[in-house]
């Protein structure tokens, strides 16, 4: 049986990370042939996220001595995994472990290297008739959802691949391709650092419609509007680097 490697980084999550660990556990990755290893990456947090995770039996967590950013914490997870498939997954409630199922399964069913959860292809499921905001959640704001229009079709035109959610946090990497980047981001833009290199090593790339509740940034919510500049900024960068 596989082994599927779960990164959680987390900053000042503490309310949230125990809920989310009870679903990750309680989903049944063996049915579709995969063992779960659990990592927590603990990004400097100032609150208690790291005691909550160290509560959980099998739960692996490391601290980053300072908060590093997103990106950091991923890799951190990345080399520390032991898995053969590595998915990230954010800390907080905004997506549904669940969905690691027919994440899982499209690697056989429609032959993909790489796999992404598309929250956009997800809501357009709901959607009855003409909207003008295809794939756009009641509750998400216009300038997120915006942005990840606007990233989907800049990523066509310098890497000629359709992705409806670019921007989304679950994302399914085979893990010996993955370690062997060297990624040079920290923040969220290192999630658009792999896309690019990906794609630029022949990786197919597939998604599969995925459920999402987003949380405002009164909740937590930690990703800002110059984000959207960044990761575009990092997509038209990598195109042509080395």
């Amino acid at each position: 049986m596989l082994v599927l490697s779960i990164i959680i980084p987390a900053y000042n999550e503490g309310a949230f990370i125990g809920s989310l660990l009870k679903k990750i556990i309680s989903v049944p990755t063996e049915a579709v042939g995969f063992t779960k290893e659990i990592l927590v990456v603990d990004d400097g947090s100032r609150d208690n996220t790291s005691g909550v995770a160290r509560s959980f039996p099998g739960v692996r967590c490391f601290t980053q001595i300072s908060n590093q950013g997103k990106g950091k914490a991923v890799q951190r997870g990345i080399r520390e995994a032991t898995g053969d498939y590595i998915l990230i997954q954010d800390a907080d409630l905004e997506y549904e472990p669940a969905d690691y199922l027919p994440i899982l399964a499209a690697l056989g069913e429609k032959n993909a290297d790489v796999v992404y959860g598309s929250r956009t292809l997800g809501q357009a499921r709901h959607q009855k008739g003409f909207t003008l905001f295809p794939g756009r959640h009641p509750k998400q704001s216009f300038g997120p959802w915006l942005a990840g229009v606007l990233l989907t079709f800049w990523t066509a035109i310098w890497y000629g691949i359709w992705l409806t959610d670019t921007l989304t946090a679950y994302k399914l990497y085979p893990a010996p391709v993955v370690k062997k980047l060297e990624l040079r981001t920290s923040g969220f833009e290192t999630d658009h650092e792999i896309t690019a290199r990906l794609a630029r090593l022949g990786q197919k790339i597939v998604e599969v419609p995925i459920s999402y509740n987003p949380r405002s940034v009164a909740e937590g919510k930690k990703i800002k509007p110059s984000d959207g500049l960044i990761a575009a900024w990092t997509l038209l960068r990598c195109r042509f680097m080395s």
